[in-house]
């Protein structure tokens, strides 16, 4: 019995705590897209170094050598190692184990470390990653394309979304036999709470993946001709 009145109780909660986040008027809630094609002018490339030797220290010396096979491609492409930032080494123990899953014998030392390397020309951007995953013990090499001017493009899509929410709402409201009277909230994160929740804002980079994570290298991914930056707003209009 004692339960029945929980649950009773806890249902009249969740109800009030739902009715308490709502407007006391009527309100419509419209969802604003807007999109643009542009040509990407810059790209950041990920990378791993990896190494797996009989003695730690050889696992250390190839990292090492690969890293510096790298700068010295950029180097090449008139690439400063400024623009490039890499992580500490990290080492691993890899044991062999029986059935049970015990460590027995050490079988090696695995040595890894992450390269970031920012371009700003993407002139010659197949034939520099080419050269890249051409080198031993690199691998996951991926690179995620962009625009410089990222910032302003967004600003004038909101722009546009809001317009595109407002449209919206307004056709919702004329075919209910109405109009909408003024924006009650607005938001690009999907924060209205569980009943106003709706499809946030999305700006995508395009990924292109060059190495598979065992360091096989796939056919050389060129720069795309261009991609898509998108912005979504989401808006709660007073009703009349």
């Amino acid at each position: 019995m004692h339960r029945i009145f929980l649950v009773l109780f806890l249902a009249l909660i969740s109800q009030a705590a739902v009715a308490a986040n709502l407007p006391d008027f009527p309100f419509i809630v419209s969802v604003g897209k807007a999109e643009r094609e542009v040509k990407p002018d810059i790209a950041t490339v990920n990378l791993g170094i990896v190494s797996f030797e009989s003695s730690s220290e050889l696992a250390i010396e190839k990292v090492g050598l690969a890293t510096d096979g790298v700068l010295k491609v950029l180097q090449s492409y008139g690439i400063s190692a400024s623009a490039v930032e890499a992580t500490d080494m990290e080492k691993s123990t890899k044991r062999r184990r029986d059935s049970e899953y015990n460590n027995l014998a050490i079988l090696g030392y695995e040595v890894s470390r992450a390269l970031i390397i920012e371009l700003n020309d993407l002139s010659k951007y197949s034939e520099l990653v080419s050269d890249i995953v051409a080198i031993d013990n690199v691998t996951g090499v991926r690179t995620a394309f962009d625009v410089t001017d990222r910032i302003e493009i967004e600003r004038e899509l909101v722009g546009i979304a809001s317009k595109d929410a407002r449209n919206k709402a307004e056709q919702m409201a004329e075919g209910l036999g109405t109009k909408i009277r003024s924006v009650y909230a607005i938001s690009q994160n999907s924060d209205f709470g569980s009943f106003f929740a709706t499809f946030g804002a999305r700006s995508d980079q395009i990924l292109a993946d060059l190495a598979s994570p065992t360091g096989r290298a796939r056919v050389v991914m060129f720069v795309p001709k261009t991609i898509t930056i998108s912005q979504g707003i989401n808006v709660v209009f007073r009703m009349k």
